[in-house]
């Protein structure tokens, strides 16, 4: 007799992962299956909790903020310890592990991901951040580890093609762990990228005009551009980041009182000066020196923090828990 169609094990696997995902998420946050699917499984847009005076119930608004998510669900997962080591700037060169400079041996899920998918996501750039999650049935816990970041910090830079192969291991380190106050933060700070990256493009292009500007009206330009950042929803809700509420506080005081105050005006160490022009001096460096912070802000980003949850030495030095 002829069988009907069948329901695999895996297909019961992979809905018992979507659900197991489904409740380590913030509930008010929306998920949505993207299909068809071509190596993007899910899409997460964030909301946060708001005050509402008309009734008891509580409300949520969007932020505006995205990322996707490549889940793999796996009842037996490959689960064993990488060696971490130093290493230096992979920007700059391709990767050297220093193996005299062991670091730490973390635990990370071993998964085989196709090359294909891999392509994939290194074609869409940095901007929308792809997380592949394991969810392992086992233990009953999802762990995540950006690709985008991944696919630059450590594939690009370990082998001279990785694409020459037709599938890589990735390793995800469990401590990356959704449902914990460290997940939290680390999928709220991917959910800005885009933000976060728009945001670096105006810095870069205010602190250049401002250098064309110096000998003209710079202060009157500065102000112009404080008012048009001063409105970013990140520079006091992105609470990994203590560099981004320095430079809010430092803008926020430059509206308020025409200084960012960063430099005192100590005029009596230069004697020998007009007090007053040094005094416009020292207050125009100051300002100066709020762009040139912020200006520096997306050099950061790609030196340090696109490191951060990666299964490498500066990934685990500024980003496991208990170190942020």
């Amino acid at each position: 007799m002829a069988r009907a169609k069948q329901r695999s094990e895996q297909h019961l696997i992979d809905q018992q992962g979507e659900q197991l995902l489904r409740s380590k998420l913030p509930r008010h946050w929306v998920i949505r299956e993207y299909r068809p699917d071509y190596g993007l499984d899910l899409t997460i847009e964030v909301f946060k909790p708001t005050e509402n005076s008309s009734t008891a119930l509580t409300a949520y608004e969007t932020l505006g903020e995205h990322f996707f998510i490549q889940l793999k669900s796996i009842a037996a997962p490959d689960v064993r310890q990488l060696a971490i080591f130093g290493r230096g700037n992979v920007e700059k060169s391709p990767e050297k592990l220093i193996h005299a400079d062991k670091v730490a041996d973390i635990e990370t899920y071993r998964f085989q991901l196709e090359t294909s998918e891999l392509v994939t996501v290194e074609r869409m750039g940095i901007a929308v951040p792809v997380l592949l999650v394991i969810a392992d049935l086992a233990t009953q816990r999802c762990s995540f580890v950006c690709l985008n970041d991944y696919i630059d910090k450590i594939l690009i830079p370990r082998h001279e093609d990785y694409r020459v192969k037709q599938s890589r291991t990735i390793h995800v380190p469990t401590h990356n762990e959704i449902g914990t106050d460290h997940g939290l933060v680390a999928l709220r700070w991917y959910a800005k990228r885009p933000k976060l990256l728009a945001a670096f493009q105006r810095f870069t292009y205010q602190y250049s005009e401002l250098q064309w500007a110096k000998h003209e009206d710079w202060r009157g330009l500065a102000e112009v551009f404080a008012q048009k950042i001063a409105n970013y929803d990140f520079w006091n809700d992105t609470e990994i980041c203590g560099l981004i509420k320095r430079n809010a506080a430092g803008l926020q005081c430059f509206i308020n009182t025409g200084q960012p105050g960063f430099f005192k005006e100590d005029t009596t160490i230069l004697e020998g000066f007009d007090e007053l022009e040094l005094r416009d001096h020292l207050r125009k460096l100051d300002v100066f020196e709020l762009w040139r912070q912020l200006s520096l802000l997306p050099k950061t980003y790609e030196d340090v923090w696109r490191e951060w949850f990666l299964p490498t030495a500066l990934g685990y030095l500024t980003s496991v828990p208990g170190k942020i």
